[in-house]
């Protein structure tokens, strides 16, 4: 009898062990709170300089466009961003470390400066805000003007034109520590770009 209890016993730890490997740890909170004044909220994201999210994004220019996947790593002033997609763009590997730039294709090809910038034009129909873009995914303007639509009584910034581009935060979703954007858009005459944003990790 004793054979059956000890059998019965190890299968319940294997059961459990294996419960808890299935569970992820939670993100870290970095930030004030999804909950916090929009005040604390902003102070913290413009000081935020890493994060990674990954999710779908949709662009339309010159009467064409293409959907894909998107990974996006922000450490301190480097920027990766990894697009996948059709529209010939297979993978697309972008890096910007300050104001140098470089992308890598799915072909082998590798390509910097100036080249790398025409490249990326080319594939995309439109110049992307590169200097820009770490903020705006983080639903903020860039440091410099901007004209603001935010909600009078919160702060809560819904969106923002700067350089050209119209940027809306469609919807906003707790995470790290501060209401991010879930739904972001951004648009200027001749190209717009949609992003739905999975997940995000510091």
């Amino acid at each position: 009898m004793r054979a059956p209890r000890v059998g019965l016993a190890g299968s319940v730890a294997l059961l459990l062990l294996a419960g808890c490997r299935t569970i992820a740890p939670p993100a870290p909170i970095i930030g004030p709170g999804a909950g916090a004044p929009w005040s604390e909220q902003r102070a913290g994201l413009e000081k935020l300089d890493r994060f990674t999210l990954s999710g779908r994004v949709a662009v339309a220019a010159n009467g064409q466009g293409f959907s894909g996947s998107l990974r996006y790593q922000q450490q301190q002033q480097k920027s990766d961003m990894a697009l996948d997609g059709p529209l010939g763009m297979g993978g697309l590997r972008v890096a910007l470390d300050g104001e140098t730039l470089s992308i890598s294709t799915s072909r082998g090809d590798q390509l910097d400066g100036l080249e790398a910038r025409a490249e990326l034009e080319r594939r995309l129909g439109f110049a992307l805000p590169l200097a820009e873009l770490r903020w705006w995914l983080l639903g903020i303007p860039a440091p410099g003007e901007a004209s603001l639509n935010q909600d009078a009584l919160s702060g809560e910034i819904h969106g923002f034109l700067q350089n050209g581009w119209q940027v809306n935060i469609d919807a906003r979703s707790p995470a790290l520590g501060f209401a991010l954007p879930q739904k972001l858009s951004a648009t200027r005459e001749g190209a717009r770009l949609k992003l739905l944003v999975e997940s995000w990790q510091p």
